[in-house]
């Protein structure tokens, strides 16, 4: 999606300013160890499915190579069958 249809849904969601959002993320996830742009994309879409725009399987089928690569397994308990590695 593009970044007006991310800026619409955080605003919709959680009723912050896009711009306000993306400065408190960037400053949150700045010193971690880990893809900040992961998280964001993540939080976005986690936003999606609270609102029932997106389910969670098509939220974990989305992110589970990303989680992979990340992290080095997916112990999401959303996944099917249960945790993957």
């Amino acid at each position: 999606m593009d970044d007006v249809d991310d800026r619409m849904t955080d605003e919709e969601a959680v009723g912050v300013d896009a711009d306000t959002w993306e400065d408190a993320a960037d400053e949150i996830l700045a010193d971690g160890p880990y893809d900040s742009e992961l998280g964001k994309r993540m939080s976005r879409d986690a936003v999606r499915v609270s609102i029932g725009r997106m389910s969670e399987t098509e939220f974990h089928e989305k992110y589970h190579e990303d989680v992979l690569a990340e992290f080095g397994v997916d112990e999401r308990p959303t996944g099917p069958g249960g945790a993957d590695e």
